[in-house]
């Protein structure tokens, strides 16, 4: 400030400090330093702009988002590939794609992922044999990697969760981010529900009572912020009612939807056994059927790298966007343009 102060004072002009009036939010300016940090932000904003008081997410969503792509994307050879794009786009290979340079830790970091699931699965081009399968294979234990897919999904709503309530909480105080659906109420609600349901299946009475009194509680909160924002009456009764149902309903299906990183990396598991299956039946009756087991080999993993690179990549924006930024974002911020003082300048005939 003292230093635009002395330069525009030369001009005769003066600076007057103003202070923003109340009920205005100043715009966001979220940091873009770091080629880590430029690569996610795509991702963020696409969404939406991160309101000025709120957490920055954009490194935990992209963190988030290539470990899903690399859940469903599980497979050692598919994921060398995907590094190995990525590091050639940090060399800017080949020129023609070099715009999207900046992109180039998002495509490492899911090729990474991908890689790394592709090792607990065994997969490397399909069940090739190849690798050892370190934790389980997909097509052998679909009920245990579908419970892994859920138990990953239920701590990732933990954690944005956590997030809505500092955000709410930043944005409107303590009492905003008690009664609010995404702060403390709607945190409470979902705790309790979660171990109340757990504990019931393993057969923990006490537990199940006590998650289940938690959630009455998130429920009477979410419940009263929701009816102090309506008109009242058996109109707001009714409203409120309905709202807290949706709230209920949301937190059930949300949860059931990370069922879907198991989904996917059966899918692509299974269209790698495929390929492998056509590759081996081939192989072996001649130097033309080899050939043609080259060519299956190449073609089909070509495809199905290609297709479930698609749709893993949509599949985690999905449920980036609506699992967890929902509860993340409620209110959308204003994007930061500095302003600038045109400045003309005319020459002076000496």
């Amino acid at each position: 400030m003292p230093a635009t102060s002395d330069h525009i004072a030369g001009a005769g002009a003066a600076l007057v400090p103003l202070k923003a009036p109340r009920g205005v939010d100043p715009p966001t300016l979220l940091r873009s330093t770091g080629a880590v940090r430029r690569s996610f932000t795509p991702l963020v904003r696409t969404y939406g702009t991160v309101p000025y008081a709120d957490l920055d997410p954009t490194l935990p969503a992209g963190i988030v988002y290539v470990v899903m792509f690399g859940v469903m994307f599980g497979d050692a050879g598919h994921g060398a590939l995907l590094l190995l794009a990525g590091l050639l786009l940090r060399a800017g290979r080949p020129r023609r794609v070099a715009p999207l340079h900046g992109l180039w830790p998002f495509v490492a970091g899911a090729g990474l992922t991908s890689t790394l699931a592709g090792l607990a699965y065994g997969e490397f081009f399909g069940p090739t044999g190849v690798l050892p399968v370190l934790w389980l294979n997909p097509l052998d234990e679909p009920v245990r990697l579908l419970a892994a897919a859920v138990g990953l999904g239920a701590a990732l709503l933990a954690l944005a969760y956590g997030a809505g309530i500092v955000n709410r909480w930043r944005e409107g105080g303590p009492s905003n981010a008690l009664y609010a659906a995404s702060g403390i109420a709607g945190g409470a609600l979902y705790l309790g529900l979660v171990v109340s349901v757990g504990a019931g299946l393993l057969g923990h009475a006490g537990y199940a009572f006590a998650g289940a009194a938690v959630a009455a509680t998130g429920l009477v909160l979410a419940g009263t912020g929701m009816y102090l924002a309506t008109a009242g009456g058996p109109g707001g009764a009714a409203q409120t009612g309905i709202q807290l149902f949706d709230v209920v309903v949301r937190i059930g299906s949300n949860l059931v939807s990370f069922a879907r990183l198991a989904a996917f990396g059966l899918t692509h598991a299974a269209l790698g056994e495929v390929v492998w299956r056509g590759t081996t039946a081939l192989a072996g009756a001649g130097v033309a059927a080899l050939l043609a087991a080259v060519l299956v080999f190449a073609v089909g993993n070509a495809l199905a790298f290609a297709l479930e690179a698609l749709v893993a990549g949509v599949q985690a924006l999905r449920l980036e966007f609506y699992e967890l930024f929902s509860r993340v974002f409620e209110a959308q911020g204003r994007p930061f343009h500095p302003w600038q003082l045109p400045v003309q300048r005319t020459e002076v005939p000496s």
